[in-house]
């Protein structure tokens, strides 16, 4: 899932939130978590495009054992409307993306992904993560305007990179 949908997820998470303890901040807190989550893409995308390392899938915030541990210290130790937030904006980010993307059952657990080593085939199997640039115009707000000029200026930099790192003969998808 993208940004606009994330968004618009963690906003009406936030609503909610914000409405059942009482606190604003816990509800703007919602939104940008449930948002601001995606930052851990930024990682992958640096190894992929900045190195030409793509065998590997990180994203280290997508997991749901944090939102078990989450609702565990809210239920067991300590309730704070803030907590609160984080816990349902990760869960909510979570739910969301595991469902949209349709990874395998285990690809969303922290846990699974170290003992694969965080190795692509096991957590998007037959997907080319060097690919992935190419749908990135659809996620953004007013794609209907902003994607030919994502296609003209930006797709060109992210395929030259492809190019550079992946000769045709690449082993894509295969573990080290």
């Amino acid at each position: 899932m993208g940004p606009v949908g994330h968004t618009v997820i963690s906003g009406a998470l936030g609503v909610v939130v914000g409405a059942a303890t009482g606190s604003p901040a816990a509800g703007a807190t919602t939104l940008a978590v449930g948002v601001l989550m995606d930052v851990d893409h930024l990682f992958d995308f640096y190894q992929w495009y900045g190195r030409g390392k793509s065998k590997r899938i990180y994203l280290f915030f997508h997991a749901w054992e944090y939102s078990v541990i989450g609702l565990i210290a809210l239920t067991a130790a300590f309730f704070h409307p803030l907590l609160l937030a984080v816990v349902v904006a990760q869960l909510g980010h979570v739910a969301t993306d595991h469902f949209h993307n349709r990874l395998p059952t285990w690809a969303y657990f922290i846990s699974y992904r170290i003992a694969r080593k965080f190795e692509t085939v096991y957590i998007a199997p037959g997907y080319n993560v060097m690919n992935s640039y190419k749908v990135w115009h659809r996620m953004l707000p007013f794609n209907s305007r902003l994607a030919p000029w994502f296609r003209r200026k930006i797709e060109p930099w992210f395929a030259k990179r492809v190019e550079l790192y992946l000769p045709e003969d690449a082993d894509i998808g295969k573990p080290d």
